[in-house]
């Protein structure tokens, strides 16, 4: 496996770090992958390592190749400056398809929490657009405790078709965020779908014991489900090796 960490700015905390999977003989229907950019969440005051690598190893067993973004934070967090990170990092995964082994046609973005803002932004105002977007307990309404206060996304026809999740129990980020999004993508006719777990607060990434960080990130075995729930949503959606 290739793992590398390319700066995309001057600023050398903007980085995309890429976990690429070489072809093997062996495994020949697999020569080409889909591609996943993820977002970690962090209220763009930093980028959570609970939302970043451990998240990739999830779907590099799946099958795809991963790139992790670090974006522009804090000061330089003014959009569209983050936004101009995602695109540039999409559009590196797209210019490298051939070396990366990736297809391009089949890139999907995660976001978490402000991440998933992030996912979200690209995946509606992008340049250049995912092929699928899945986010975690988004953040769009404005967050007091962090000065939290950034466009909202909106969706179009160019928007691509979303898996959302969320716990009722979050108390940091509502419920309301998800749901926001879901009735943009109702109203857009987009197909999306959406997964309520009903326990667990803010920030559980993956809720198994990799990321649990007690008292306050807890392992839940029934919210974890939305790892393979997405997987199987996207082999709907992306139909990533055919």
């Amino acid at each position: 496996m290739l793992v590398q960490t390319i700066s995309l700015q001057e600023d050398q905390s903007v980085t995309l770090t890429i976990y690429i999977q070489e072809p093997s003989e062996e495994m020949k229907h697999v020569q080409v992958k889909p591609g996943l950019l993820i977002c970690p969440g962090g209220g763009y005051q930093f980028v959570s390592d609970r939302e970043a690598e451990v998240v990739a190893l999830e779907y590099l067993k799946e099958g795809y190749q991963c790139f992790v973004l670090h974006y522009s934070l804090n000061e330089n967090a003014t959009y569209p400056k983050p936004l101009l990170d995602a695109e540039k990092a999409l559009r590196l995964i797209h210019e490298n398809h051939q070396d990366w082994y990736v297809n391009p046609n089949k890139v999907a973005v995660i976001g978490f929490s402000a991440g998933a803002h992030l996912a979200t932004m690209l995946a509606t105002k992008g340049t250049i657009r995912p092929n699928a977007l899945i986010v975690g307990y988004p953040a769009y309404y404005p967050i007091p405790e962090i000065n939290y206060d950034f466009p909202f996304p909106s969706v179009d026809k160019h928007t691509p078709e979303a898996f959302i999740f969320h716990t009722y129990m979050d108390g940091f980020v509502p419920v309301k965020n998800a749901l926001f999004l879901a009735e943009q993508y109702h109203q857009n006719n987009i197909p999306f779908e959406i997964h309520v777990f009903r326990d667990g607060g803010h920030g559980l990434s993956l809720g198994n014991h990799l990321v649990s960080n007690e008292p306050d990130f807890r392992v839940d075995t029934h919210y974890h489900h939305w790892i393979k729930l997405s997987i199987e949503w996207l082999d709907r959606v992306l139909k990533p090796f055919q």
